[in-house]
């Protein structure tokens, strides 16, 4: 006897026994495989919280003088740990930068720069230091929403950090 016979005589059997129809255990199943299936997706489901960050501004003016705040965010895109590994290394290697961490699951580079940078910037340095830092990240592989990565470099990228080049990501500019 096949497995498929030998279900269809275990079904009849149990209707019998409960005394219910074939239409009526259609329903019972469906009934009972949605509460199976909400108590499966209750126990197993993601448990992951979605971040929602707010980004400090970029820059600070006080009677038209522009000064860079001790954090600046900005989104640069990327996949996985890795990605972050050499975000962090680029952007720390800058000379004005003091700590820097990007978010796997954010997508946010989070900068920190040394106190002498913060203290009366020039605007024009302030561009510049920007630049800079865009300049660093690029050249890692990595882009932003306001810059392109120079595609050598992406292309010496691992394949888990092959990003996908149209994703969105936070952009200072767009405040």
């Amino acid at each position: 006897m096949s497995f498929i016979n030998w279900h269809k005589n275990y079904v009849k059997k149990s209707l019998n026994i409960f005394g219910l129809s074939n239409y009526q255990g259609f329903w019972i199943s469906f009934i009972k495989g949605l509460i199976f299936g909400a108590v499966i997706m209750w126990f197993v489901g993601c448990n992951e919280q979605v971040v929602i960050k707010k980004a400090p501004t970029s820059k600070i003016s006080i009677d038209n003088q522009t000064s860079l705040v001790a954090d600046y965010s900005i989104g640069v895109k990327g996949n996985c740990g890795m990605c972050k590994s050499t975000i962090e290394k680029a952007v720390k290697g800058l000379d004005f930068v003091k700590n820097a961490e990007w978010g796997i699951k954010t997508k946010i580079l989070d900068v920190e720069f040394i106190d002498s940078v913060n203290s009366d910037l020039d605007p024009l340095l302030a561009v510049a230091l920007l630049d800079s830092l865009n300049l660093a990240i690029n050249e890692s592989g990595y882009e932003t929403m306001n810059s392109t990565a120079n595609q050598s470099s992406y292309d010496a990228l691992p394949g888990c950090c092959k990003y996908d080049r149209n994703m969105q990501v936070y952009s200072p500019k767009s405040d």
